[in-house]
């Protein structure tokens, strides 16, 4: 399988908002961002692609099919779920007792009403083996979110959880990875 990951490009959140699973608008003119990203595509032909549903990510799938395939839009690519957390400002959650228990050990323990990175890794490897099962063999799209590009880096690179942030994943950066067969 060869899955093509990219992530969506900059929203319109102000600098320190958290948004997880907020469905953020894009900046004006940013189907002209959509149009450099797809041009870099132009010569790749995909058998599925697949988006998070959230409009950052949509947007930028169907700029990318053109209406030449059919998306399949999948909750399980979304970012993390930041429950409580969502569309408040980090500097207003940080000095939090439960944000403090958070930064300590963010893979385990999930903001109040949210969800755990240890949680978000176990819906995206379902993805994961989803499509590797059902999807054999084939080029695949995915565009999605940093959190979960990360989690695919780490299922295929087979990193440990506590490295996935050692990969830098910038707004509208592809990501070509080829899963080898293992039969």
């Amino acid at each position: 399988m060869q899955l093509t990951l990219i992530r969506h490009i900059k929203t319109v959140a102000p600098e320190g908002l958290c948004y997880g699973q907020t469905d953020i608008e894009l900046p004006a003119g940013y189907e002209k961002v959509h149009a450099k990203i797809t041009e870099k595509l132009k010569d790749s032909k995909f058998d599925v692609i697949f988006s998070s549903p959230l409009q950052r990510c949509k947007l930028l799938a169907e700029a990318i099919s053109k209406n030449r395939q059919p998306i399949v839009f999948d909750d399980r690519l979304k970012e993390l779920n930041f429950g409580e957390w969502e569309q408040k400002m980090w500097s207003d959650i940080e000095s939090s007792a439960m944000a403090k228990l958070f930064f300590e050990d963010y893979i385990n323990v999930a903001p109040p009403g949210g969800e755990s990175f240890h949680e978000m890794v176990h819906r995206v490897k379902l993805f994961y083996d989803e499509i590797n099962r059902e999807y054999h063999g084939q080029k695949i799209l995915v565009v999605s979110h940093g959190g979960p590009i990360r989690i695919f880096i780490k299922l295929i690179r087979n990193i440990e959880i506590k490295e996935v942030f050692d990969t830098r994943v910038d707004y509208g950066q592809l990501f070509t990875l080829i899963k080898i067969s293992e039969e």
